[in-house]
Formats: C-alpha cells, structure tokens, sequence
C-alpha cells in the first residue's frame, strides 16, 4: 500500500529571514582596458618577449589601448601597493581578499590611487603609459596580472566576454 504523504511540519521561524551572512558578496569583474589581448597568459609557455630578445614567461595580459586611456580596477578591493619597478615601469596592485591580488603595470607615472584606498568594479585607478622597460618595444599598452596566493592565475578565467 502507498505510503501517506506526510504533510510539512509547521516551521517556528518565518523562511523569508535568513540570518546575515558574513560571507562578502560576489566580486564582479570588468576588464581594465577595452582592448586587444595582444600577449596572453604563459606561465607553463615561454613567450618572445620583443624587447628584451628572448624568451620569458609572461604571468598576465598585455592589452592594447592608446597612451593616456583610463585604467579601471577589475573589481572591488583596496589598494595594496603603488610601485615603481625597473622592468613592470609604474605598478598598482589591488587586494580584492580571498588571497586574490590584480595587477596593473605599464602605467603612466603618477597613478590616481594611493595605497589603503578602497576601490569597487570599474574605479579609475591611471591610465595607460609607456614606463615599462621590458615591454619598451610594443605598442601602447596595459600589463595586467592577476595572483592567487602569490602565485600567477590566468586573468581571462575571471574577466568576462569583451
């Protein structure tokens, strides 16, 4: 004989109020420049690096946009560092937690972010300049990293579509 179906039990609490979550909400992701990808992810890779005339590893995107374009943080997060480095030229970097650090280099000399600053999806952070040693040799462009845990992360994997 059929089993009767048992009828739900009456709940205390109403559905419709979870408790609050201390998870953070979801990044969101926007690609810094609009542009062509014109070397991508090659970590496992070498790729020829033009100026420099050999072969390296390139641990994020080189995309291109005219000198001066607006450079916008991927996602939300705070301002980790602003460097001046001898081969990446002017660099900002944004923790956005959960061990994940985006990187932009190339920029042009003074970013308009300083460190401790709180940015969201989008926020301009500089804009596209030609301060990088190792990349002299191509056309204007951004450098764009992304880290896991220190260790480089393919950025398309977080960027959607353009």
């Amino acid at each position: 004989s059929a089993m009767p179906t048992p009828s739900p039990a009456p709940s205390a609490a109403p559905e419709a109020t979870p408790a609050p979550s201390l998870a953070p909400a979801p990044l969101v992701f926007t690609w810094p420049v609009k542009g062509t990808v014109e070397a991508g992810f090659a970590v496992e890779v070498l790729a020829y690096n033009v100026t420099m005339g050999d072969w390296r590893t390139h641990s994020g995107l080189d995309i291109s946009a005219a000198l001066g374009t607006q450079v916008l943080s991927a996602a939300a997060g705070t301002v980790k560092a602003v460097y001046e480095d001898d081969l990446l030229g002017t660099v900002v970097e944004i923790d956005h937690g959960d061990e994940l650090v985006s990187q932009y280099a190339n920029l042009a000399a003074v970013p308009t972010v300083s460190v401790g600053d709180q940015v969201d999806t989008g926020t301009v952070i500089g804009s596209v300049g030609a301060t990088a040693a190792a990349e002299s040799g191509q056309a204007a462009h951004l450098h764009f990293a992304m880290y896991r845990s220190g260790s480089p992360v393919d950025p398309a994997e977080y960027l959607p579509e353009q």
